[in-house]
């Protein structure tokens, strides 16, 4: 897949979804000078062998074209802290500053550890890594003052202290390992300005709202004090509360100021649990509820033992917010009805159309929902083409191509940070340039062509996504007869299985379109908007594992991983779970041979018996990532399997998690994908085909007017769904 042109303009929205009525926030960068906005309403979605995707836009009513100025904002880039500085601190005669240090980049650069700033922002200078890895502390200009004698190691903790003004009238540099004595450098020069400091950072420099000289590092108790660099370096060196030697020594008055790293990790402020009460504000949310300089495997749960998790993991990487401003609101008319749409943003060199939901108003929903699984997108978002499926031998993807003045966009849990620790954290308030309808057919693509489907056999459906249906749980989906997912639901909160489990339980129906779904657990910040966590640990198909100990998730303290690790697996929900993996071809279905006859018979009306060989991914129904029944993951659900697939190459293995050792390739029949319905009650009921090549092939072959076997059986399904008539007597 190559792109050879760029295109120049790009844009997001807040939120990805919007009320009928309400107001969405769009927020655009272009190098051009005018840009034209339109609102389109997605018609259709298809797929071409030769050219890939593609999407119709028409205009939506209610929307007035316009053009807006065209303005290039910069991607802030990189994760610290900020506070403000005590008036004890500006007073004091001896001013020093100490923390735990972790190095953690790559490649040498300078690197700012603390900076400090007069009135006006003006630099005063403060402490740095210098591109060889040496400590130094340095002047308003960056130059340095005094330099540590040996560089630090990359991954190895060291408690640092810097004395920027004291009795001798110069500076003093201290390096201790951990429990051992401190090392100390001194300079005759002293750090001039500090009695004007007004605010601090740690981990970066900031200048015209910038970051800059970003940190990749972990950083532990982080103070200012007036004592001296080696009594601070020797005392943070000794323990969890090393601090207090300082205290001890030179009385309640030496600690001006304490950042606690291992307190409400959720939060974007940080306490200053000294006396001058500076708190800290965070951007771009760092990695929280990591361990700490003294962790000792006594405890993986960062509640039980806080100060074995009093760090913070900066990145230079780092992106939660770009923050930039409102290049339009777009007004939703109150009868606007609900569906999938696109800001269509035009310069005369390129056009960047950023999807977005309009959702329908309670008392107005239509009987089925979509529910789009924007979670999925957001994990995946950004992320490398290569783990994002195959290209399927498409010459290039139009919103594949990169975009003129912006080299990136920020990462996804797919990624790794520049200095090797994974991405847990992944945010909508930027553009995420990989969920576009010109992209790889791996998201939000491929859940075109359902809707696509859905809207030509069912006229007007309403869509919602997930980040609807955690904030508002069962709300979300009331008033719906049935919801039907997109075809690759991976991601899950809590909120969200509880919401689907009470619907289904309560009578209401799912289709479940898709693979590969609610297998690992994500948190979402109700402090940070727009973010969500992911921790891999211990087992499932993954591209990174979470670090020893740290599996526990900072924006609420659940452990992390696969639901079904968490005694949450999707067969319990879906009737199926993930079973296998491959991507060279697709498979097709076989029919059970007494399905036809079971309670599930009516999806099997007009149905042949081996069906589903083709479509547009891999050419067969059965492909991709699959899923298939597991009675034992799910023994009290009552689950019927209609059909089971066949055909898979011998690439299509089954997934680790089911694997209890490891064994030679073999014909496994456990890498299979399962039709199945898994029964709620009486009225309540899941409809499961446990394959993401499921949805490409419901507009693909066919007789003459453009239905075939999955279609058709899809149909019979949402048919008898939206009939309310239970499924057998109440009670049975």
């Amino acid at each position: 897949m190559v792109n050879t042109h760029f295109k120049d303009v790009v844009g997001y929205t807040d939120p990805m979804s919007v009320e009928a009525g309400g107001t969405l926030k769009l927020k655009v960068s272009t190098t051009a000078d005018r840009v034209r906005l339109g609102v389109r309403r997605v018609a259709s979605g298809s797929w071409s062998a030769q050219a890939g995707p593609d999407v119709t836009l028409v205009h939506a009513e209610g929307f007035e074209d316009r053009v807006l100025d065209g303005t290039l904002h910069s991607v802030p880039l990189g994760s610290y802290a900020q506070a403000p500085v005590s008036e004890a601190f500006r007073r004091s005669e001896a001013r020093s500053f100490g923390l735990l240090l972790m190095p953690t980049a790559r490649h040498g650069r300078v690197q700012a550890l603390v900076q400090f700033y007069g009135p006006h922002g003006r630099r005063l200078g403060g402490l740095a890594l210098d591109a060889g890895g040496h400590l130094a502390i340095v002047g308003a200009d960056g130059a340095p003052l005094l330099r540590s004698a040996a560089p630090l190691v990359r991954g190895q903790w060291a408690s640092v202290g810097a004395g920027f003004s004291g009795t001798t009238g110069g500076v003093e540099l201290a390096v201790a390992p951990l429990f051992g004595a401190a090392t100390v450098s001194r300079g005759d020069v002293a750090l001039d300005g500090l009695a004007a400091a007004e605010t601090l950072t740690l981990g970066a420099a900031v200048a015209a709202g910038g970051a800059a000289q970003v940190a990749d590092a972990r950083f532990a108790d982080p103070l200012l004090t007036t004592a001296t660099a080696g009594e601070i370096a020797t005392a943070l060196a000794s323990g969890t509360q090393g601090w207090r030697h300082l205290s001890r020594a030179h009385g309640a008055g030496a600690v001006l100021s304490r950042w606690d790293f291992s307190q409400a990790p959720e939060r974007a402020r940080v306490s200053d649990v000294g006396p001058g009460r500076c708190d800290a504000e965070l951007v771009n949310t760092p990695s929280r509820v990591i361990t700490g300089p003294f962790w000792d495997g006594s405890a993986f749960d960062w509640r039980l033992r806080p100060e074995h998790y009093n760090a913070v993991h900066f990145h230079a990487d780092d992106l939660s917010d770009c923050g930039w401003p409102d290049a339009a609101l777009l007004d939703i008319p109150a009868d606007c009805p609900s569906g999938l749409y696109g800001a269509e943003l035009k310069t005369e060199k390129g056009t960047d159309v950023v999807p977005f939901v309009v959702r329908a108003r309670p008392a107005e929903r239509e009987p089925v929902a979509l529910l789009l699984p924007t979670f999925t997108y957001l994990s995946y978002g950004n992320a490398p083409p290569a783990m994002r499926g195959p290209d399927h031998g498409i010459a290039a993807y139009p919103d594949e191509a990169p975009i003129d003045g912006h080299p990136g966009f920020g990462r996804s849990h797919y990624d790794r940070h520049d200095d090797g620790a994974p991405v847990m954290l992944s945010s909508r308030l930027r553009p995420v340039t990989s969920m576009r309808f010109g992209s790889l057919p791996w998201g939000i693509t491929p859940d075109t062509w359902l809707y696509t489907w859905l809207r030509d056999r069912f006229g007007q459906i309403d869509l919602l996504t997930d980040e609807d249906l955690h904030r508002d749980g069962l709300d979300a989906l009331s008033g719906h007869r049935l919801v039907i997912t997109g075809n690759h639901p991976e991601y899950y909160s809590t909120e969200m299985l509880d919401a689907l489990e009470a619907f289904c339980d309560g009578g209401g129906r799912m289709m479940y379109l898709g693979g590969n779904g609610f297998y690992w657990r994500v948190s979402v910040s109700d402090t940070v908007p727009g973010q969500i966590e992911v921790r891999r640990t211990e087992d499932g198909t993954r591209a990174w594992i979470a670090e020893p100990g740290e599996g526990h998730h900072q924006m609420d303290g659940g452990y992390g991983g696969l639901w079904r690790r968490l005694g949450r697996p999707p067969n319990r929900l879906a009737g199926v779970g993930f079973a296998a993996q491959g991507f060279d071809a697709s498979g097709h279905y076989h029919v059970r041979p007494d399905a036809r006859s079971g309670p599930g018979g009516f999806a099997l009306e007009g149905v042949g018996d081996d069906f589903g060989q083709h479509g547009w991914l891999g050419g067969g129904a059965a492909g991709q990532e699959i899923d298939r029944v597991e009675p034992r993951l799910a023994p009290d659900a009552e689950v019927h399997v209609l059909a089971s697939s066949t055909g898979h190459p011998p690439s299509m293995l089954r997934t680790k998690e089911e694997m209890l050792s490891f064994v030679m390739p073999f014909d496994d029949p456990k890498a299979r994908a399962d039709v199945a319905i898994r029964f709620a009650g009486a009225s309540g009921a899941v409809f499961s085909v446990g394959s993401m090549a499921w949805v490409g092939a419901l507009l693909d072959g066919g007789d003459t007017a453009g239905r075939n076997d999955v279609a058709r059986m899809t149909e019979n399904v949402v048919r008898r769904f939206l009939d309310p008539a239970p499924f057998r007597p109440s009670g049975g």
